[in-house]
């Protein structure tokens, strides 16, 4: 059993050591969100437009999760965000999520965000939901057109330096 001793903030590493680590709880963690790629299929699609973090507490942490992304136009699309079970339910993924949105948002990579989850996963949706995403209206993406009937799409903006909140 861990401990969840919570004081030191998440850092987000690239997902390239620690993978031994990360094995012992992946499976477990992408069948409560319905994912059905391997570990290793979700390292092999890591790329310059795709990106995997690992999640830690503090810099010397090992990882206690893994978050996905890519950059789609101007959003920032998070399609899958897993942490092992000791850690859910304590901040972390929110933590995360605010983290890598602060970080497009200064860097002026992206000001929208869009977030995957699947329909059959009650709680990611209400995560999702908690962090200010709404479900995304049809004419927003073409994914809704293309994407698995299974999978939902989560939207939120947020407004630049200078800006005004755009709208929701």
């Amino acid at each position: 059993m861990v401990v969840v001793a919570r004081r030191e903030p998440v850092v987000l590493r690239p997902a390239t050591r620690g993978f031994a680590g990360i094995s012992e709880w992946y499976t477990e963690a992408a069948q409560t969100a319905f994912e059905e790629r391997s570990l290793e299929e979700l390292i092999a699609q890591r790329s310059r437009v795709r990106g995997l973090r690992s999640i830690t507490i503090g810099r010397d942490g090992e990882p206690i999760g893994l978050v996905e992304y890519r950059r789609d136009g101007d959003w920032l699309v998070m399609p899958f965000i897993a942490l092992a079970k000791p850690y859910r339910g304590w901040g972390y993924g929110s933590e995360t999520v605010r983290l890598l949105e602060e970080r497009a948002v200064r860097d002026g990579i992206a000001h929208r965000f869009h977030a995957e989850v699947d329909v059959r996963n009650g709680l990611g949706l209400y995560f999702w939901l908690r962090l200010g995403y709404r479900p995304a209206t049809a004419h927003e993406f073409d994914w809704h057109e293309q994407g698995e009937p299974a999978r939902m799409a989560m939207v939120r903006m947020v407004a630049g330096p200078g800006e005004s909140a755009p709208g929701r």
